[in-house]
């Protein structure tokens, strides 16, 4: 791959921000593509100093209702109550490099947890926890990651803990099931066993799989700290600073980009439990309203469902105008959403310039590209086949699109838009997006052949199609969900923008695909639709309203539509909609609503208890027998 041209470099200047005493800014990045200079070493570095401050910098938990009390652990005894977990690991026999599963709600324990693993120099492996929704799915997920990863431990609570024996029956590297209450008095871990280097790797990351069995991203303290760094410069930091978050820990943007931004610049913040936001999306206003919140990210769902589910009523006396970035990634920055927001919420003080679209990917920790600061949303229409042809042609006729701007490269990396062989492409053209920088993953875990697919020469091929403009980097799509139709191009984002704008079809519940039919010899374009819509006669008419929208919009005709109940599309942890799984249940005429019956629930922890009982005839056995 050839030398890029410098316009695709970072162009963030170094800043100093009053209120913010530190040398953070001053040993930051004074050119445009210098390295980084961090301050922490690694994420228990930052940890350690977050322990120095004051009693009330530290973590709360946002109650789910106003009747319940909000709860606060400041830094130091997060860190204090960390060591005892690690103590706990250590006496089970838990040494460096062994991997931890941890399957903990968002809460005080998952903290702990998951700095504990990395005390005893582990490497953490956070998993979603099983919920009454799609549980046997959640079951075999877990059991997938912990076979790939070969867990030695797993660390969860009293709640959680009888679901997980077939975990315990089918992972057969995991010997010790732990429950962090448990671990909560043992003394603490004896400082002078804490080791740890920056190349060292901190976790495992498998949140965000496109397919049922995702792949294991493995990160170092080094690529953390320096993907949080720059992003807090690329952010303009000041102490007065306060985080939120509702994201899920175990997804990178909840845990990454909130969880260790907030530790490593050592500000408070405010969490709450994402089944909280969904059910009620105030409550996540109401947080920022309440703790004058600077800082809160979210996925461009969060927004739509803040404008849609939100009543009149409920929005009084919000005060929104401490909210200085109101992060929009993790999926597809939808325009449309964005303009909503803004306008709902300007009454209540949010500012358009607070809303700041963002690109980022496992592979890269998490960010890679941030707009300037202080400006409304960089959107512009372009003709959307000439798009997905590869042109990118400004167009106001009735088939624009409109693409948001997720703006330049973060201080320290490079992002480059090339074609299939990695040379650079001449402007006007939609390519592949490539990054390079300190905050690149190690690689696939264990998985040398993905790893090469990707890591080429330094920079990592991120699967997403994009161009410049003006210096600025616009998203297209994802390469492998392009849709072939008649020897047209057609993104499936722009298929499912489309239906999404039908009355009836559920915001974020549309996933189009393509699917090659045998007999015809052609690609059949398939869409799947979400709506709570029962009615025959009424689905007859959402499914035709949909087919017209899409080809009115879009250009293309399509072959089938079909009506799921709301909730069975499968999306990842962070709410990417997974179209591989989908195309494969479609296959397997396996789309249904998800399972949650009381009976369903019975099954699987009658199989959890044979589990623990085979786990434990297990680890008698290698007890007697050399390890």
């Amino acid at each position: 791959m050839k030398p890029f041209a410098p316009h695709f470099r970072s162009s963030f200047p170094e800043q100093e921000t009053s209120g913010f005493r530190t040398s953070a800014w001053r040993s930051g990045v004074p050119e445009r593509n210098a390295p980084l200079k961090v301050l922490h070493r690694t994420l228990l570095h930052a940890f350690a100093e977050a322990g120095k401050r004051s009693e009330d910098v530290g973590i709360t938990l946002w109650p789910a209702t106003d009747r319940e009390p909000e709860q606060h652990q400041p830094y130091r005894a997060l860190f204090h109550d960390a060591r005892s977990i690690a103590e706990g690991l250590r006496q089970m026999g838990v040494k460096r490099g062994d991997r931890v599963l941890i399957v903990l709600p968002t809460s005080f324990d998952f903290v702990t947890a998951f700095f504990g693993t990395l005390m005893v120099g582990a490497i953490a492996v956070p998993a979603y926890p099983p919920s009454g929704l799609r549980l046997e799915m959640a079951i075999d997920r877990l059991c997938h990651i912990g076979n790939h990863s070969r867990v030695r431990a797993c660390l969860t609570n009293r709640t959680i803990r009888p679901f997980l024996g077939e975990l315990v029956a089918r992972v057969p590297t995991l010997r010790e099931l732990a429950v962090c209450e448990d671990l909560a008095d043992l003394p603490h871990l004896d400082p002078k066993l804490i080791q740890v280097r920056s190349a060292d790797s901190a976790f495992i990351q498998y949140t965000s799989g496109s397919t049922g069995n995702p792949k294991g991203v493995e990160l170092s303290h080094r690529a953390l700290v320096s993907n949080i760094h720059a992003i807090g410069l690329a952010m303009r930091i000041s102490r007065g600073d306060v985080g939120a978050s509702w994201l899920p820990l175990y997804h990178d943007m909840g845990l990454i980009g909130v969880l260790f931004f907030c530790i490593y610049w050592r500000l408070p913040l405010v969490l709450m439990d994402p089944m909280t936001f969904l059910a009620r999306p105030i409550r996540w206003l109401r947080a920022i309203h309440e703790k004058k919140v600077t800082l809160s990210p979210a996925p461009s769902f969060a927004y739509a469902l803040c404008v849609n589910r939100i009543k009149a009523a409920e929005r009084e006396g919000l005060d929104l105008s401490s909210w200085r970035l109101a992060l929009n990634g993790a999926e597809p920055v939808n325009y449309r959403t964005v303009r909503l927001f803004c306008e709902t919420y300007a009454p209540f003080g949010f500012q358009s310039q607070a809303m700041l679209p963002v690109y980022g990917l496992a592979e890269a920790s998490l960010a890679v590209t941030f707009p300037e600061l202080g400006r409304e949303p960089h959107v512009e229409l372009f003709d959307r086949q000439a798009l997905a042809n590869g042109r990118v042609k400004v167009s106001t006729g009735k088939t624009s699109l409109a693409v948001v701007s997720v703006g330049k490269a973060l201080p320290g990396h490079d992002v480059a838009v090339v074609d299939e062989h990695g040379l650079e492409i001449e402007a006007g053209r939609v390519g592949h997006v490539v990054v390079r920088g300190p905050s690149l993953m190690k690689g696939y875990f264990e998985d040398p052949k993905a790893s090469a697919a990707v890591l080429v020469d330094g920079w990592l091929w991120t699967g997403d199609l994009g161009f410049f403009l003006d210096d600025e980097l616009f998203i297209t799509g994802r390469a492998k969900d392009m849709i072939i139709q008649r020897g047209r191009n057609y993104y499936a984002e722009d298929l499912e923008r489309a239906a999404e704008r039908v009355q009836g079809v559920r915001p974020g519940g549309a996933v189009a695909f393509g699917l090659h039919d045998e007999d015809s010899g052609r690609e059949l374009s398939i869409l799947v639709i979400e709506s709570r819509i029962a009615e025959e006669p009424r689905q007859q008419d959402l499914v035709k309203s949909v087919a017209d929208t899409v080809l009115d919009m879009c250009g293309m005709r399509i072959d089938e539509v079909v009506i799921v109940p709301p909730r069975t599309v499968p999306k990842t942890s962070s709410g990417k909609k997974q179209r591989s799984l989908c195309r494969e249940l479609y296959l397997k005429d396996l789309l249904r609503g998800p399972p949650s019956t009381r009976l369903q629930v019975a099954v699987i922890y009658a199989r959890s208890r044979a589990g623990f009982m085979i786990g434990g005839a297990r680890r008698l056995f290698s007890r007697r027998a050399p390890d």
